[in-house]
């Protein structure tokens, strides 16, 4: 394992789940159980893997206290800055990392807290090193969801989000980077970039990871201009864009001009500025990036950005209800993952002879003449006599009375269900109660007023 001091990682985990806000009215995301461990946990196993010791966690203020409590509690050996935001501004990512950059000094690598792969971070680094890169962002193939694949809750004609990521097929540089929505039916490309890249795919099936390494004077550029409020939909566009222009002449004949005076559209070279001893290797050296012309390696650009493209592992953002759904179905055939698929916790209670494939927390109670398969049993839940459970989540300290049937679910933490009740593809909201009896099908129950406070 090597340690690495030339970076600082950090974990943005104070987003508050827009797009699964049945799951997220009653705990925070970065706290949602996959297979019984909370989502953050595995962005910061994957760090803590590739040798970090440290990183810092950007939560909301209102949080902090318990999400530091949760990790805290974690068999990790990485040690963890948990830092709040303010809960009152409406503040994106680009935003979150501006609030706490007087902690970074380093270049730094930004990891959201529902990324969940097997990936090894350590070939992203050694990628980003390799082309001294301005900024390098992994990309993943778009999860495939099996045609089997049912998720709890009302049918949704909602459509995923598609980007297009332009990456030259010779040096992975990232050429392009842009939301289809921001386009009608047509996508103009300008000839200078044709021109400077002739070899190059446009993706719309690639997820980008929200996973980023980025030099210390994008930070810097981030700090200085306030109006960037994301680093996805904001600041990455306008970097991968500006890697077409030249430096103006006014920055490089008078270095010491003040930034102020600057427009936005020029001044990122300000900060852009090589090191004398990285442009002397450069020249001294044989390397080139590219082919087929007599240009300088990188084309003699000083803004770089690559695309770090991963076919072969697992990977997906678990940031709506059916990717969080997905990651607790898929991510016990991971065998990187080390997960076994039955874990029964020693201070658990079980007296039930049927039990396959699950994963039950401490506190929990089960009584016997009850089934479970392939289910996550959190903490403190109980589930009494002659009741059914499969292929469900079910978060902490809920209660399933008896004679109950729980098929493809997501019960949220402190909701009960009454006896007699039948549940299929749906989704209970925290704190709320189920009457009893009754049969639901693909439904979401829960408590209006607690979503609307999201």
């Amino acid at each position: 394992m090597v340690k690495y001091v030339e970076f600082q990682a950090v974990v943005l985990a104070g987003g508050k789940g827009s797009r699964m806000t049945e799951l997220t009215a009653g705990k925070p995301k970065c706290l949602l159980p996959v297979h019984n461990l909370p989502m953050i946990y595995y962005p910061l196993a994957s760090l803590e893997k590739a040798g970090f010791t440290e990183a810092i966690v950007v939560v909301t203020e209102s949080t902090r206290k318990e999400i530091s409590s949760v990790l805290d509690k974690l068999n990790l050996t990485l040690k963890p800055e948990v830092v709040g935001i303010p809960d009152s501004e409406d503040l994106g990512t680009a935003d979150a990392v501006r609030f706490i950059s007087d902690k970074i000094h380093k270049d730094v690598m930004v990891i959201s807290c529902d990324l969940i792969s097997d990936v090894n971070i350590s070939e992203i680094l050694n990628s980003y090193r390799k082309y001294n890169a301005s900024i390098t962002a992994l990309m993943l193939p778009a999860p495939k969801i099996p045609g089997t694949f049912v998720t709890p809750g009302p049918k949704s004609k909602q459509k995923p989000e598609t980007d297009l990521i332009g990456i030259d097929n010779r040096t992975n540089r990232l050429v392009f980077l842009a939301s289809a929505s921001d386009f009608e039916d047509t996508l103009t490309i300008s000839q200078k970039l044709l021109r400077k890249h002739t070899s190059f795919t446009m993706h719309s099936k690639l997820l980008d990871a929200h996973f980023y390494i980025m030099k210390k004077w994008v930070l810097d550029f981030l700090i200085h201009n306030k109006n960037f409020g994301t680093l996805k939909g904001e600041l990455l566009p306008y970097i991968v864009s500006k890697q077409l222009s030249r430096p103006p002449k006014q920055t490089l004949d008078d270095k010491n001009t003040s930034i102020v005076k600057m427009d936005i559209r020029e001044d990122i070279f300000r900060f852009a500025v090589e090191k004398t001893s990285d442009e002397l290797i450069r020249e001294m050296s044989a390397f080139n990036d590219h082919f087929f012309d007599l240009e300088g390696a990188y084309h003699g650009d000083l803004i770089r950005c690559y695309a770090h493209l991963i076919t072969d592992k697992f990977g997906l953002r678990a940031n709506t209800v059916q990717m969080y759904s997905l990651a607790n179905s898929q991510l016990s055939q991971l065998p990187s993952c080390n997960i076994s698929t039955n874990v029964i916790s020693q201070l658990a209670t079980v007296k039930s002879t049927q039990v396959t494939n699950c994963r039950i927390d401490e506190g929990a109670r089960i009584d016997e003449k009850t089934s479970l398969k392939q289910s996550h049993i959190g903490p403190g839940c109980v589930i009494e006599q002659k009741t059914r459970v499969a292929d469900s989540i079910i978060m902490g300290n809920v209660v399933i009375k008896q004679r109950c049937v729980i098929i493809n679910c997501i019960l949220c933490n402190n909701c009960v269900i009454e006896e007699g009740t039948e549940l299929k593809d749906c989704l209970v909201g925290a704190q709320h109660i189920v009457p009893g009896g009754g049969r639901y099908s693909r439904e979401v129950l829960t408590d209006v007023d607690r979503l609307m406070e999201i």
